[in-house]
């Protein structure tokens, strides 16, 4: 049949169905390079689009921030916040980029690089290390070029900012004014009504129980739990099943033998007479005899090495020292001078001046360590570890792409993958979304959380993504083994539950009850002490606090008494407030003194003679937080204005279904 139809379209019939056939492909060519894909803007800042990728990564790495300084694991009812939050801070953080750039500020490269140099992690022995740089950036899946280009931008928002921040202006009467609020003093007394003392004192009957339970049925439900089945993958697993032999070895022992090899060092002297780049022929000959003239004086021991050096040496940086370089390696000096160094023998003086583009040199080699290459089996068990480590790496991200094709193409097991890279499938037993696990367990990690609830593996009962999990180079894949629904407790078993809940309820609608009453009658002028004594109750001794007071031992109180005006004619200021413990408390407020200004000398240095005023460090301390207050609010003001002026498009329901 091929056979006939080939035969069939040799003539000019054949040519035309090629044409017609070929034209669709060739538009749809055309239309994918001049639109290709993209990913998904979810806003755009002044015509600069926003990622959708960007903004997922951002997203995840406020989410791992929020979830460990809450110390949560379940962060799921927070999400349209935090996805809310993540976007404006990219818009803001993309208008300071513009705003930077139309200001012609720039990062340079060097800027650049200190800054990266001073990150602890990429430094080794106190020194910045570009393998160490490269390995740490590789094990967070990141790149140097993309990290720097990150870098570049985060430090030229932060440019612009510090710009704006740092050159705030506070005079002293705001000085004083901040000082006198800060350390302004309160005179308090306080009662406390407590919730037990109404507690014992309610009833509650059956049908109040069975109406809380029928209209808080969330509060009374077993958590919903799942238990999985999941296959991981770890390049660590793989380094201990990579056979390495001998002859392989030594082969990678040669390949990197300078790994292994210490270059030689010296230790030397010199004596520097300049020349500068533009002397003429006279000048560098009259140099060349100054340096032979020294030479000659140390030679005949008319002065010694050192002394000619302090007396004559252009290099200030070590003539006080005699001369001394310290110890450096190989590259470290300009060539002719470390030839020169070389072809010297320890307490060797150079023969003659070295001449350099700086100038000529005397030199005078004081100590040398040679170049020492390490044996092969000084280094023979590191080297097979890494080696190991270097071989499971490539075998790694090769079972890596194995295990996510095989879970994507056999998405209701796991055994295509457990078969194919002969890895063994594990289980969990039943666990809820809050569960907390044991560090470092399969569990502790909260992806693997997220993955297990979620609707592919939950609702449709498919294999997961390949997971990457928190350890470096570690991935699974998983799927749901059993389900268990959350389900409503019997009555019975949550009975007592729900008592003691509607006691404190109604305890506490007792305490504020009371509370308001009392707080009505000494609004109205009545005696506290009588009043008091009526209901049994016993205020506490007047004290003076602070904003920051912590002897009160109630901050809801303390920072209540600091929102109350001010008492006129020594009449007292009443308050109440429900505290987070379900009391409630009267809050006295007697009188208010401003904060007392720090002399703005302290104790002086020296003797009583001749001492010397030095500044209040508090009075510095309190001129700095002013600085910084009025120059962050400087800045936000100037931020929103710039919203205001930028063409800002938020694509909301692109947000929204990411939320889904």
């Amino acid at each position: 049949m091929l056979q006939g139809m080939r035969a069939g379209i040799q003539g000019w019939l054949g040519w035309a169905l090629i044409v017609i056939i070929s034209i669709p492909f060739a538009l749809w060519g055309i239309q994918e390079y001049l639109s290709p894909s993209r990913d998904i803007a979810i806003a755009e800042v002044n015509g600069v689009e926003i990622s959708n990728q960007s903004f997922e990564q951002a997203f995840d790495q406020q989410k791992r921030q929020l979830r460990n300084m809450m110390q949560q694991a379940d962060l799921s009812f927070m999400d349209a916040q935090i996805r809310q939050d993540t976007l404006n801070r990219l818009i803001e953080q993309e208008i300071l980029l513009q705003t930077a750039a139309d200001h012609g500020m720039r990062i340079g490269d060097m800027m650049l690089a200190q800054r990266i140099h001073q990150f602890p992690m990429f430094q080794q022995t106190g020194m910045f290390s570009q393998p160490l740089y490269e390995q740490a950036l590789r094990t967070q899946g990141m790149n140097p070029t993309g990290f720097e280009f990150e870098m570049r931008r985060s430090l030229l928002t932060t440019q612009l900012q510090d710009g704006i921040t740092n050159t705030a202006f506070v005079s002293p009467a705001e000085v004083t004014n901040r000082m006198q609020l800060e350390k302004q003093q309160r005179s308090v007394s306080y009662l406390t009504i407590p919730t037990s003392r109404f507690v014992d004192k309610v009833s509650i009957d059956d049908a109040e129980i069975n109406k809380y339970y029928q209209e808080h049925p969330d509060s009374y439900k077993t958590p919903e739990q799942v238990s999985i089945e999941y296959i991981e993958l770890s390049q660590a697993d793989l380094a201990n099943t990579q056979n390495i032999s001998e002859d392989t070895l030594k082969a990678q022992y040669q390949e990197r033998l300078a790994s292994f090899t210490t270059s030689g060092q010296w230790q030397a002297k010199h004596i520097l007479i300049e020349v500068p780049t533009d002397a003429t022929a006279d000048k560098v000959t009259e140099a060349e005899k100054k340096a032979t003239d020294i030479l000659g004086k140390i030679k005949s021991k008319e002065k010694t090495f050192d002394e000619m050096a302090k007396e004559f040496s252009s290099d200030t940086s070590n003539k006080d020292k005699g001369g001394d370089l310290g110890w450096f390696g190989e590259g470290f000096m300009v060539k002719p001078f470390e030839d020169a160094v070389k072809a010297m023998k320890v307490g060797d003086l150079s023969d003659k001046p070295v001449k350099t583009q700086f100038g000529f040199h005397l030199i005078q080699l004081v100590d040398a360590k040679p170049t020492v290459t390490k044996p092969f089996e000084a280094v023979r068990e590191e080297l097979l570890k890494k080696v190991q480590q270097e071989e499971a790496e490539q075998a790694f991200y090769a079972h890596a792409e194995q295990m996510a094709d095989l879970a994507f193409e056999n998405p209701n097991s796991l055994q295509a993958i457990a078969d194919t890279l002969k890895l063994p499938i594990k289980t969990t037993d039943l666990f809820a979304k809050t569960v907390v696990a044991e560090k470092d367990s399969f569990l502790s990690n909260q992806k693997v959380i997220e993955a297990a609830f979620s609707p592919q593996v939950l609702d449709n009962r498919y294999n997961s993504e390949v997971l990457e999990l928190d350890k470096p180079q570690h991935i699974a894949v998983i799927r749901l083994k059993e389900h268990k629904p959350a389900q409503l407790r019997p009555l019975e078993e949550v009975k007592a539950d729900i008592t003691t809940q509607l006691k404190q309820d109604k305890g506490r609608k007792e305490a504020e009850k009371l509370g308001g009453e009392l707080l009505a009658a000494l609004q109205k002028g009545e005696n506290p002490d009588a009043l008091f004594k009526k209901y049994e109750l016993q205020a506490q001794p007047a004290q003076w606090i602070e904003r920051q007071n912590t002897t009160l031992g109630h901050p809801d109180i303390v920072r209540e008494a600091f929102k109350m005006g001010h008492p006129a004619d020594k009449q007292a200021l009443y308050q109440g407030i429900a505290l987070n413990n379900g009391d409630y408390a009267l809050i006295i407020l007697l009188a208010v003194k401003a904060g007392e200004m720090p002399n703005i000398v302290t104790a002086t240095n020296g003797t009583a003679d001749n001492a010397q005023p030095t500044e209040n460090p508090e009075l510095e301390r309190l001129k700095t937080q002013a600085k910084r207050a009025l120059g962050d609010t400087v800045f936000k003001q100037l931020l929103a204005e710039m919203k205001v002026s930028a063409n800002i498009v938020v694509h909301q329901n692109r947000l929204v279904e990411r939320t889904q």
